[in-house]
């Protein structure tokens, strides 16, 4: 999965690590930071572009978000690549699939 921000695409690739460090970076888990929309977007953003950019910072990532809302970008289009790419790495069920599968352990 890619995300197109300011005209240049990027992959976006979400694995247990890249959200342990997000966790480890921010101190919150992942519910607790879709409390804040914003600090949400920003981490997952970094989180999924931390194996192809792996020396990106959590606020070069908030740079990215700025200038794509500047260049005329919507966070609803961020937010919606976020998802899919979260789905895709079967972090979260598609809709109509039914529930994730307990953990057990």
């Amino acid at each position: 999965m890619t995300i197109t921000l300011s005209g240049k695409e990027y992959p976006l690739r979400f694995t247990v690590n890249a959200l342990c460090c997000l966790e480890e970076k921010t101190g919150k888990s992942l519910s607790q930071l879709q409390s804040s929309q914003m600090s949400c977007l920003r981490g997952l953003l970094w989180c999924g572009l931390m194996e192809q950019c792996p020396d990106m910072t959590l606020e070069q990532a908030g740079e990215l978000i700025t200038a794509h809302l500047q260049g005329g970008g919507s966070l609803n289009t961020l937010s919606d690549a976020l998802a899919a790419a979260l789905e895709d790495a079967c972090f979260f069920p598609r809709l109509g699939r039914g529930t994730p599968p307990e953990m057990n352990g």
